[in-house]
């Protein structure tokens, strides 16, 4: 089985390639600032740089892109698994 690859960005929830830090949407979202940062800070094993760069990442998309961080409550998640493997 293949290990999936979760995006840097706290809260994105979305795929990326083994290679890179960030998914495509939040690359396309995020200023050039930040992404470069948090990019240039894991490649040089910067661990409390990249940390914080991460947050940093998470509050401009909170603030720029507010709609777009959906939260799911847990039975919501329930109801959906439920329809997803045809019990409802």
């Amino acid at each position: 089985m293949t290990r999936r690859h979760i995006c840097d960005v706290p809260g994105c929830q979305h795929t990326r390639m083994r290679w890179q830090r960030i998914c495509g949407t939040c690359y396309g979202k995020l200023s050039i600032a930040i992404r470069n940062n948090l990019i240039a800070a894991h490649r040089k094993k910067r661990m409390k740089d990249w940390r914080h760069w991460k947050q940093q990442a998470g509050s401009f998309l909170e603030r720029e892109h507010p709609c777009e961080r959906r939260t799911v409550s847990a039975t919501q998640s329930f109801e959906m698994q439920q329809r997803l493997l045809g019990e409802r």
